[in-house]
C-alpha cells in the first residue's frame, strides 16, 4: 500500500521537530510504500533537506521537498504565531495533481500506531476528513463569529485526510485563498478558520484517536464533542498524539509533562538531530517546575 503524507515547516526552528514526527511515522509503516511530501518556505536550509532526504531513504521510505514561494501567499495573513507554513497545505491539490488523496500531519505531533486504517477511510462526497476541535472556555465564541452552526462543526486542522480529486474539481485552493484575502482580520486562527468556513460543509468527522489533542485531557467537557465512548477510546489508544496549544504544551518544552517529553525524545534521538536542549529551560521555569513537583507530591 502506498501512503502519501505531507507536512510543512517554514525555517530552521522546526527542522528537528519535523524529523521526530517523521521518525514516528516511519516506525509504524515499515511495511508500506511511504512517501513524504515536505512543504517548506524559501528560507528552509538546503543542508537540512539533504540530511533528511538521505536519512529517510536509509529508513526505506521516500521523500520530496516542495518549496512554496512567498508570493503565493500574497494578501494572506501570516503574522503571529502560525506564520507562513500553516498555509502551505492548501496548495496540495495543485502541487500533486497525480495524487487522489493526501494525509497531512502537523509537525507538533507523534504517530503512535499504523495510519493504514485512516488512509482507507471512504471520502466519497467529502473534501476532507478531520477530528472535531475542542475549544477552551474563552474561545467558544469562535465558531459563531465565523458564521458556523456551532462548535460541533469546527474541526482541528493538525491532521487532515484530503480528497485531492474532489478539491481540485471544485478549485478549493483558490476558494481558500479568496476567503483569506477578502478579510484577513476575521480569521484569527489563520488557515484553520479558512478551512472550516470554506470546506467544513463537506468535512467527514473522524474518530478522535486520529488526532488525540492536549485538549482531550484538560477540559472535562471534551466528551461532548464526540459520540459516546469515543473520547475515552482515543485517550486510551491514540493513533496520533497531537501537542496543540502554546509553547509549554509542546513536548520539546521544559514545562511539558515528563511522559510527553519522553515520547518526543525517543523519536528525536533517532533522527539526524538527536541532541537537543529543551526550550524554555530558564531559571524562572526551573523554579516554576520545582514548585509544581512539590505541590503534586504534597
Amino acid at each position: 500500500m502506498r501512503l502519501d503524507v505531507a507536512c510543512a515547516a517554514e525555517g530552521r526552528r522546526y527542522v528537528g521537530h519535523s524529523a521526530a514526527m517523521i521518525h514516528s511515522l516511519l516506525v509504524h509503516h515499515r511495511e508500506h510504500d511511504l512517501h513524504v511530501h515536505y512543504l517548506h518556505g524559501p528560507e528552509y536550509p538546503r543542508r537540512a533537506r539533504e540530511r533528511i532526504a538521505a536519512w529517510v531513504e536509509r529508513e526505506g521510505a521516500s521523500i520530496d521537498f516542495i518549496e512554496i514561494p512567498d508570493e503565493d501567499l500574497h494578501g494572506v495573513p501570516t503574522k503571529g504565531f502560525t506564520r507562513k507554513a500553516t498555509w502551505y497545505r492548501i496548495f496540495l491539490p495543485r502541487l500533486r495533481p497525480e495524487a487522489e488523496r493526501m494525509l497531512y500531519l502537523d509537525t507538533d505531533l507523534i504517530v503512535t500506531d499504523s495510519l493504514a486504517p485512516l488512509w482507507d477511510v471512504d471520502l466519497t462526497g467529502h473534501w476532507l476528513g478531520a477530528v472535531t476541535n475542542v475549544f477552551q472556555h474563552n474561545h467558544t465564541h469562535r465558531a459563531a463569529e465565523l458564521g458556523l452552526q456551532g462548535m460541533h462543526v469546527y474541526f482541528n486542522a493538525g491532521v487532515l485526510l484530503l480528497n485531492l480529486d474532489e478539491m481540485r474539481h471544485d478549485d478549493c485552493t483558490q476558494r481558500l485563498l479568496d476567503y483569506a484575502r477578502e478579510d484577513p482580520q476575521r480569521i484569527a486562527w489563520r488557515d484553520q478558520d479558512a478551512l472550516n468556513v470554506v470546506l467544513g460543509e463537506r468535512r467527514l468527522p473522524l474518530h478522535p484517536r486520529w488526532n488525540c489533542m492536549n485538549a482531550f485531557f484538560v477540559f472535562d467537557y471534551a466528551d461532548q464533542a464526540f459520540p459516546p465512548g469515543q473520547l475515552d477510546e482515543a485517550k486510551a489508544d491514540p493513533a496520533i498524539r497531537h501537542f496543540e496549544g502554546p509553547d509549554q504544551n509542546k513536548p520539546w518544552h521544559y514545562l511539558c509533562e515528563r511522559e510527553l517529553r519522553d515520547l518526543y525524545a525517543e523519536h528525536r534521538r533517532a533522527t539526524p538531530w538527536p541532541r537537543f536542549r529543551p526550550e524554555g529551560m530558564t531559571p524562572r521555569n526551573v523554579v516554576r517546575r520545582a514548585r509544581s513537583r512539590r505541590a503534586v507530591s504534597a
